[in-house]
């Protein structure tokens, strides 16, 4: 079976990038690995691809490996987006349609421009079943708050960023991005979720279809197992040992449909393959909020790419929500989102 050209190819950049030394045509590739990168391929340590060797195609495992090693450290590409206008007033009008505060006094107090940086992280899954289905989603987040952006993944290429070379990215990006990246690890978990509907669908339709036919097939063979007992030709010890088999058969029925739920089990992999950094020129807004005695101010932030202001994330479980509900704790307003609220 022939390899794939580009695929071969691929396989020599990550062969060299690891400190691999390669040959190579349209045919195979020869190479001579590092131990430790042959141990990560399960491959020798001089190896040959293509060419009748070991092949190299689109779901085979030695690709996997590749593609494992390949994107271990993920691709990072830092920008900037210059924005033609920012908006001046008019962000009372805001509070109340893009963000709501529930049982609290909220007003503006002020307003600055500032700068600050949001991340779009690109993931891919992988669903092994019976078949396998694969694809990349997209998440948005506000790198300092780890809120979800909505949307920011698919408008900010419109705005035509510049993007910083080699040792040239300057020092405003935020260091800290556990929350955010945990953030966004499981918006895409969601994500994923939601493009697999179709095909967990159709493993389980399946599954349903060989169970309904496995228990058919048994039913059937326990009639026609039961009417031959009556067989005038049968020994007592041939009619002893039918009534065995018979006895037997819903535990091998049962093994039969665990073997199926087994090939039909649904395994997912997530997994960061590359992010984009930005920095963008917003709006912070200063709003006090007042609830039952208590007073506090929150940062919001207006953003020029979604032309809204940004979700607040609740101080309990890291969620973004537009909605907020104060609430008091230890003599302070503590900014919930509506599940946590209700648990108060």
């Amino acid at each position: 079976m022939d390899s794939v050209p580009e695929l071969l190819s691929f396989a020599a950049q990550v062969f060299e990038k690891h400190g691999g030394i390669t040959e190579r045509d349209d045919n195979h590739v020869m190479a001579l690995l590092p131990p430790g990168l042959a141990r990560s391929l399960d491959l020798p340590e001089e190896v040959q691809l293509g060419d009748g060797a070991v092949p190299l195609l689109y779901g085979s495992p030695v690709l996997d490996r590749l593609i494992q090693v390949a994107t271990k450290k993920i691709p990072l590409i830092f920008g900037r987006i210059e924005v033609p206008y920012l908006k001046k007033g008019g962000f009372e009008q805001l509070i109340g349609q893009d963000i709501v505060f529930t049982n609290g006094q909220v007003r503006v107090t002020g307003r600055a421009e500032a700068r600050t940086s949001y991340m779009v992280l690109i993931c891919r899954y992988v669903a092994l079943s019976d078949e396998r289905k694969e694809g990349l989603v997209e998440v948005g987040t506000h790198e300092g708050t780890g809120a979800i952006i909505e949307d920011f993944e698919s408008l900010w290429p419109e705005f035509r960023p510049e993007f910083y070379t080699l040792g040239k990215v300057p020092p405003h990006f935020s260091i800290h991005l556990e929350q955010t990246i945990s953030n966004a690890m499981q918006k895409a978990r969601v994500l994923a979720e939601e493009k697999l509907i179709d095909f967990i669908k159709s493993m389980q339709r399946r599954l349903h279809r060989d169970v309904k036919n496995t228990r058919e097939y048994y039913e059937a063979l326990r009639k026609e197992m039961e009417a031959s007992l009556s067989h005038h030709n049968l020994s007592e010890a041939q009619r002893h040992e039918r009534i065995a088999k018979i006895e037997d058969l819903p535990g091998e029925m049962a093994r039969k449909i665990e073997d199926l739920k087994q090939k039909y089990k649904i395994q997912v992999r997530l997994r960061p393959c590359a992010a984009l950094r930005f920095l963008v020129n917003v709006v912070q807004i200063m709003a006090g909020i007042r609830f039952r005695k208590h007073r506090r101010t929150v940062h919001l932030t207006w953003n020029p790419i979604s032309r809204r202001l940004d979700p607040l994330v609740c101080e309990r479980c890291y969620e973004s929500t537009r909605s907020v509900h104060p609430r008091e704790k230890d003599s302070r307003i503590l900014l919930l989102c509506p599940s946590c609220a209700q648990k108060q």
